[in-house]
């Protein structure tokens, strides 16, 4: 019995929220896809997901069953990727365009890092531009963004959602009092990078408020430091915002609200066989990534 393939079929589903896209992700047929996890839940006797026409979620079970496998999976994708790269000298350039901020700037370089202080014969180079890249076209290999699935133009690996949080400074709050219902951030000062919707979910309600932002920008430091000092209240990322709500610097707002989650992928072309120098990278970089975006989450927020 092939219980990898199920927990595969579990974690793509979790990970993308939909029986059809799990299953172009994964080149299977949807009834393929569920047949696998009607065998999973069986075999475990409990039942991971509540499904229905329009919504799926995660039972409490499915919850702690997905953290739990893709920690195991992740620990053995990490032990054949360390063995490949231990027994393969990698050498020549690897070019790699990015979004900016903390996973681009921080996680990403950390991850490279590492691999080119094991191989120093590598050389990257990294550019954080927003170009539209054509992978099939642009002298570039590897490619890190933020969005939705990216589709059948490029092969791609979804790296995790990225988590975001509500924040004011207590200026702010003492000044303007916390907001009651999201329609009420259309009321308030606001901080806002690229979207101009903000999507907030409480159980099965779904609120999309278009915030007055009287600061735009698209860096995530940027827009914390002008919501610590009390321009208004920001859509932030939970890895940006962590310490400022730690020390108190930083207020939640709506804590009952979820912040939609961003999607993080890495892609490459699928145009004929990667080299292998690129082949390898791409996998060190798509576990790493994968761990320091899983760490980042800060459970604490609920």
């Amino acid at each position: 019995m092939d219980h990898l393939s199920e927990i595969q079929a579990f974690l793509a589903i979790a990970d993308l929220g939909s029986f059809t896209k799990a299953a172009d992700h994964l080149g299977l047929s949807r009834s393929r896809i569920s047949q696998l996890i009607s065998r999973l839940e069986d075999r475990l006797g409990v039942m991971l997901m509540h499904r229905t026409t329009r919504s799926l979620t995660l039972t409490p079970e499915g919850e702690q069953f997905r953290s739990g496998c893709r920690q195991g999976i992740q620990h053995l994708e990490q032990a054949e990727a360390s063995l490949k790269l231990m027994s393969t000298r990698l050498s020549g350039p690897v070019r790699i365009n990015s979004v900016g901020g903390i996973f681009g700037e921080t996680f990403l370089s950390k991850a490279l890092a590492e691999l080119v202080s094991e191989h120093p014969e590598l050389t990257v180079h990294l550019n954080y531009s927003s170009t539209l890249i054509d992978l099939n076209r642009d002298p570039v290999d590897l490619v890190l963004r933020i969005g939705k699935e990216p589709g059948h133009q490029v092969a791609s690996a979804h790296l995790g959602e990225i988590q975001h949080v509500l924040c004011a400074s207590p200026k702010f709050v003492n000044l303007n009092g916390f907001p009651q219902t999201p329609k009420d951030l259309e009321q308030l000062r606001t901080i806002s990078g690229t979207p101009k919707t903000w999507e907030l979910t409480r159980g099965q309600e779904i609120q999309v408020v278009a915030p007055k932002a009287s600061w735009h920008s698209p860096s995530s430091q940027a827009q914390r430091i002008a919501c610590e000092q009390g321009l208004g209240i920001a859509r932030l990322l939970t890895a940006v915002a962590q310490e400022a709500l730690i020390e108190g610097r930083l207020l939640r707002v709506l804590p009952d609200w979820q912040v939609e989650p961003t999607q993080l992928w890495l892609l490459w072309s699928n145009q004929g066989d990667l080299p292998k120098r690129i082949e390898m990278v791409r996998d060190h970089l798509r576990l790493r990534l994968i761990k320091l975006i899983g760490d980042s989450r800060w459970d604490a927020l609920g």
